[in-house]
């Protein structure tokens, strides 16, 4: 029995995972064509002047993976998974489900969902017993496997991943709780969720991205996450990304709305060596709201690229867009945000808010927001600005006998509170806090210790991207915020 492909892709791997998998000629022959897609297309390179990333992610060495790596269905997890289970971002939840390396090896759902009609089950099982279902949806409309060379080579090689289906007015109270865990180094993870929320219905999902592997040998987790909100549906999709240093990851996250469907992200990018995401929503339904909530810490030499497109194309869309993020030591950071507005998407509003503050002389941010207006009566808006913490706001806090790391921490706290105060997972926020503790002190410590309203305590006005201070001329540096 296959438990491993032998390192690097190549169409006869294709056809080996997939005769393993025992898939239908459908899934086989939608491998294949995406292996043409990947073999036949450039890997992008960036723009000239950018801070190299992009180059970076193309010349990675792909070949030196493996591309799938077996492990037994409900076998013991590991002591780690485990532990983090326990501490897990939600207390109650309705479903549970585990990724480890290639394969899912544990599923819970609730009897009285079941009994609804709802389906949680890892996407390998959803293209056997699911079928209409996954071909209808599975990296068609959403996330087109062309749409670019990694969704190409994803939609070749996933493995693993998982399936929803909430019915036609089911509305879901607890979270449902997904883990990835990468497992092996020198390996290629593809995990695929795939979320269908029929009409009238809600559901919340949670999802984690961590990793065991210590030493310096590479693996990649590339992900996909596809949702679809039907008429009326609502849709609540937390994703929290700790990989470890030695991971490289790939994320493609996209929504498709229908009337009135509603979908929120909420994004925090902790960890990784290098991380490469791209979040959409494409609002094509009338009356539909889209919401990104991003928070990320860049530390070490962590790269990342942050692009994110509310594409608006129905009457009377709503789209919000929030990224914050701190960068420290020699990080680099690129966001690029867009707003498009198609012909015909009339009464459309849409505001895009991206904020990068730079602990370290030598991190380096790019935040680079955008425009795309085709029609007429749109209220859109975006601003952006990245740079160190204002020295004033230092110099209050240092004179009332506060050190100047305390202080940093202080105003580091002010600039994140009001995008975790949106993030609607308590637990979520709870982890957040302490890991941005925890980076910048360099020991754990509990939030209750050490996580303060810094306004309440210390009177400060405009902690938040006002904490920024920019140097040189501030026309210069600063993409001011616009209205159209």
């Amino acid at each position: 029995m296959l438990n491993t492909l032998a390192p690097g892709f190549s169409r006869a791997a294709v056809e080996e995972l997939s005769r393993y998998k025992g898939e239908p000629e459908w899934m086989l022959q939608l491998r294949l064509q995406a292996w043409e897609t990947y073999e036949n297309t450039e890997a992008p390179l960036g723009r000239r002047g950018d801070l190299g990333t992009i180059r970076t992610v193309a010349g990675f060495n792909f070949q030196q993976l493996k591309p799938f790596t077996a492990v037994e269905k409900d076998a013991a997890l590991p002591e780690k998974v485990q532990n983090s289970l326990q501490a897990s971002l939600v207390n109650e939840r309705s479903g549970l489900i585990v990724q480890l390396d290639s394969t899912v090896v544990h599923t819970e759902l609730s009897d009285e969902l079941k009994q609804q009609g709802v389906i949680l089950t890892d996407l390998d099982t959803a293209v056997r017993e699911h079928a209409e279902l996954v071909r209808e949806y599975f990296m068609t409309r959403c996330v087109p496997a062309a749409s670019s060379k990694y969704t190409a080579l994803h939609a070749a090689f996933w493995s693993g991943g998982f399936f929803l289906y909430v019915p036609k007015g089911v509305e879901i109270e607890a979270p449902m709780l997904a883990q990835v865990w990468v497992n092996q180094p020198l390996s290629a993870a593809f995990s695929h969720s795939l979320i269908i929320a029929d009409e009238q219905s809600s559901v919340r999902f949670v999802q984690e991205y961590n990793s065991t592997i210590e030493g310096e040998d590479p693996s990649l987790l590339s992900d996909v996450v596809e949702v679809f909100a039907k008429r009326e549906g609502r849709v609540e999709f937390s994703n929290l990304q700790d990989l470890g240093q030695n991971i490289w990851n790939i994320t493609n996250k996209n929504a498709v709305f229908e009337n009135d469907g509603s979908v929120t992200f909420v994004l925090a990018d902790l960890g990784a060596r290098v991380n490469m995401a791209t979040i959409g929503a494409g609002l094509q339904g009338n009356g539909s709201a889209g919401e990104l909530v991003g928070v990320f810490f860049a530390d070490h030499d962590q790269r990342y690229v942050i692009k994110t497109l509310s594409d608006h194309v129905g009457l009377s869309t709503n789209a919000e867009t929030l990224v914050k993020g701190v960068l420290t030591d020699n990080s680099r950071v690129e966001f690029d945000g867009m707003i498009r507005v198609r012909p015909g998407a009339q009464q459309t509003a849409s505001f895009l808010s991206a904020h990068g503050l730079l602990l370290s002389k030598k991190a380096r941010g790019e935040f680079i927001p955008g425009l795309e207006i085709a029609a007429n009566e749109v209220s859109a808006s975006h601003g952006a600005t990245s740079g160190q913490i204002d020295e004033e706001q230092l110099f209050y806090l240092m004179v009332r006998g506060i050190s100047r790391p305390e202080a940093e921490r202080i105003i580091v706290q002010g600039f994140f509170e009001p995008v975790l105060q949106r993030i609607p997972v308590e637990n979520l926020r709870v982890r957040l806090r302490r890991s941005i503790i925890s980076r910048m002190s360099g020991a754990y410590e509990t939030e209750a210790d050490t996580w303060v309203d810094a306004q309440e305590r210390w009177e400060i006005e405009g902690v938040d991207e006002n904490a920024i201070s920019l140097e040189g001329n501030p026309e210069d540096d600063e993409i001011k915020l616009a209205e159209y």
